[in-house]
């Protein structure tokens, strides 16, 4: 009988131990979807181009221009001072003091000197190819501001 409770005992113990020793399943966490609005008025579209979702991606643009991109994005700092340079997408942004677009400037590296101008839903894009110099985009400041922006 002493021999029944002390193997009962001993089992319920090792039991337990071997249960506490095991590698606990982790549930999977469903991935965190973003609630969008899809139906996003046109100034809202606007803002959301230049919005980040946070500082480290911000950042993370910075670090992905080149030499020469940098420079670039310098020359736009100096012609529009008054203005917010924000880099997205390898696109920049110049936004006013409310964060709303009012051109986007595009720079590649090349060889051949390139310059161009369009429109994307409403907002100028100016595209740079091999140009550094800030006489080129003085012109396109006055263009800015001789059509309202």
């Amino acid at each position: 009988m002493g021999l029944a409770i002390f193997c009962l005992i001993f089992g319920f113990t090792v039991g337990y131990l071997w249960r506490d020793s095991r590698p606990e399943k982790r549930q999977k966490e469903a991935p965190k979807t973003k609630a969008r609005n899809i139906y996003l008025s046109y100034n809202e579209r606007q803002r959301a181009k230049i919005r980040h979702q946070s500082d480290a991606e911000r950042i993370r643009e910075l670090n992905l221009l080149s030499t020469n991109e940098s420079k670039f994005m310098r020359l736009l700092q100096h012609q529009f001072t008054e203005y917010k340079i924000i880099i997205k997408d390898k696109r920049f942004y110049i936004a006013d003091q409310d964060y709303y677009p009012v051109a986007i400037f595009e720079y590649r590296d090349g060889t051949k000197e390139l310059r161009l101008q369009d429109k994307e839903d409403g907002i100028p894009v100016f595209l740079y190819k091999a140009i550094l110099s800030s006489e080129a985009l003085e012109e396109d400041k006055l263009l800015l501001k001789a059509n309202g922006a």
